[in-house]
């Protein structure tokens, strides 16, 4: 798709780990879950969802978070920034922190998830919302929709 301007280039706050984002995201959300905050130390979590085969990665990661075997957790090993996420829907997708971009100026979240754990007075701008994961059934729906309507760069 011509309209999403590839490649996107990013790197953590020190530099040493870089990105470079190839296919378009299938899906953009928020998440307001307890382990997204402590991991964050914010709000709120924001991903792009990509194909694992759209994010390149230069650089060593670590594993960090809960080190569970899924999803896997990658930080920076110096600066600690979190960087992405793998293990999305049997390997087939990665979660990118979109803050790594060099331009996140026009991420919006389609969806809201955790909002059970939601903090007062947040709001993320996304369309729609969970209480927790969205189901299996509705994320065919969730990307038509974020196809259809979700933001893009200008």
């Amino acid at each position: 798709m011509s309209d999403w301007k590839l490649p996107w280039t990013g790197a953590c706050l020190c530099g040493q780990v870089r990105v470079r984002v190839t296919e378009a995201p299938v899906f953009a959300s928020a998440c307001h879950c307890r382990a997204c905050q402590k991991l964050t130390g914010g709000a709120y979590s924001l991903s792009l969802m990509l194909p694992t085969s759209g994010l390149e990665v230069e650089g060593e990661t670590e594993i960090g978070g809960l080190h569970n075997p899924v999803p896997e957790h990658h930080f920076c090993p110096s600066c600690k920034t979190w960087l992405f996420t793998r293990g999305i829907a049997g390997g087939a997708f990665v979660n990118l922190r979109p803050s790594l971009l060099e331009d996140a100026s026009w991420v919006v979240p389609y969806a809201d998830t955790g909002v059970a754990d939601r903090l007062p007075g947040v709001q993320s701008g996304a369309r729609v919302g969970y209480p927790a994961f969205p189901p299996v059934e509705d994320y065919a729906g969730l990307m038509e929709g974020y196809a259809r309507d979700g933001a893009k760069p200008a």
